[in-house]
Formats: structure tokens, sequence, C-alpha cells
């Protein structure tokens, strides 16, 4: 179950498992390789984003929106999207943020 936050609503997950888990059939070694390439990408992303202009960043966003969505990581995925649509949008200051939230939860679940 998820937790509340202060405003009683649900926490989002940053990782939807149940969605990953069918992306990879139940294949726990999959699903760890899927998920280390995924941070590889995403931590990239996110030490890249503020050296790149307006181009450079829809096309990096788009990769982004595409990986995260298949791992179940819908929260940044939307953030991607956005800042695909928006390159020097709000989205950029909130990208990074995400990551980490992805790269905790990740350590907390996989160990």
């Amino acid at each position: 179950m998820l937790e509340r936050q202060e405003d009683g609503f649900p926490e989002v997950s940053p990782i939807d498992l149940s969605h990953l888990a069918r992306q990879t059939l139940g294949d726990e070694g999959l699903k760890r390789e899927v998920l280390h390439l995924f941070l590889v990408q995403a931590t990239a992303a996110r030490d890249e984003l503020h050296m790149l202009d307006g181009e450079a960043r829809r096309s990096l966003a788009h990769q982004l929106v595409g990986s995260a969505r298949a791992v179940g990581a819908f929260p940044l995925a939307a953030c991607a999207a956005e800042l695909e649509a928006s390159p020097y949008s709000a989205a950029a200051d909130r990208l990074p943020r995400l990551v980490e939230e992805v790269q905790v939860f990740l350590t907390r679940e996989m160990g």
C-alpha cells in the first residue's frame, strides 16, 4: 500500500513495479539489468541537461520518455514529456529530483 502525503493523497511510487514485472516477464535478472541501464541513462540525462541547447534537450527528453515509460517510471516520464514539449520549462528543474527519487527508491527496493 502506498504511503500518504501530508495532504492525504497517496504518494506516487517513482517506479510501478507491477508494470516493470510485466515488461520483464517476471525475470528478476532481466529486471535488474533493465533498471541498471535505465539508471545509467537517467543519471547521464540529469547531468547533461543544463549544458544542452533547446533541440538537444528535446532529443534527450524524447529518449528518456520512452525508456522511463518502459520501466514504469511514470512520474519521470511525464516530466521528460513536458521537457520535450518545452525544453526550458520548469520540468528541467524537476527532472534531477525525480531521477534522485528513482535512485533512492530502487536502492531501497532492490538493495
